[in-house]
């Protein structure tokens, strides 16, 4: 069956948080060439958005229309920073997380996350230059520095940019086993899988 994910989206999203986890949940196939993921992005409305360095995303769904979803992914940017002051957002990841069994963050969409009481207590990864911010927020986290991701069962968390693909494959690998991680990997030309993880998984 295939699974649905979403990937929240919002102006100044830093690009790659969102679109390298995307390119791994879109590439992942099974042994019959066979869509395992159905992903797409989803926003506040369907009106476009624009990530950090003018890049131009187009959302799928916005909050009034979107379907429920297996995982929901919250990627990290500038952008992150003013949602993390709004009530409605919080209250939004609140009730997505009620029905949701997987929570994603890449960098500072960890904040959004903490920013919500919903990292109390929980393994923590975001971005290097922004573990003062994310304490500030929750400081009953339990902050894992220096971590690629981290796994809570239903809350996983990544550090910055590039360390959300190694999380995607590694969520792929969770639902779908090694194998197909690593022809989802090689699809890509990703070299860095799964060599050298880094992970607080354990």
């Amino acid at each position: 069956m295939t699974q649905r994910v979403a990937i929240f989206v919002f102006d100044g999203v830093e690009p790659l948080d969102a679109i390298g986890p995307f390119e791994v949940f879109y590439s992942a196939e099974d042994d019959n060439g066979r869509a395992l993921f159905d992903v797409f992005l989803a926003a506040e409305t369907t009106a476009s958005v624009t990530a950090s360095g003018g890049l131009v995303m187009a959302p799928r769904h916005g909050f009034d229309d979107m379907p429920p979803v297996d995982a929901l992914l919250v990627p990290g940017g500038q952008g992150t920073r003013p949602l993390s002051k709004r009530d409605d957002i919080q209250a939004w990841l609140r009730a997505r997380k009620a029905t949701t069994p997987l929570l994603l963050s890449v960098c500072t969409g960890a904040q959004l996350l903490a920013a919500s009481g919903l990292l109390k207590g929980r393994k923590t990864a975001t971005h290097w230059a922004t573990y003062d911010w994310l304490l500030s927020l929750e400081p009953g986290a339990d902050l894992r520095r220096g971590a690629r991701y981290v796994d809570n069962g239903d809350i996983v968390c990544s550090s910055g940019v590039s360390a959300g693909i190694d999380m995607a494959l590694y969520i792929v690998e969770r639902l779908h086993g090694p194998d197909i991680a690593i022809k989802t990997a090689h699809a890509m030309e990703y070299e860095y899988w799964p060599q050298g993880r880094v992970t607080g998984a354990a």
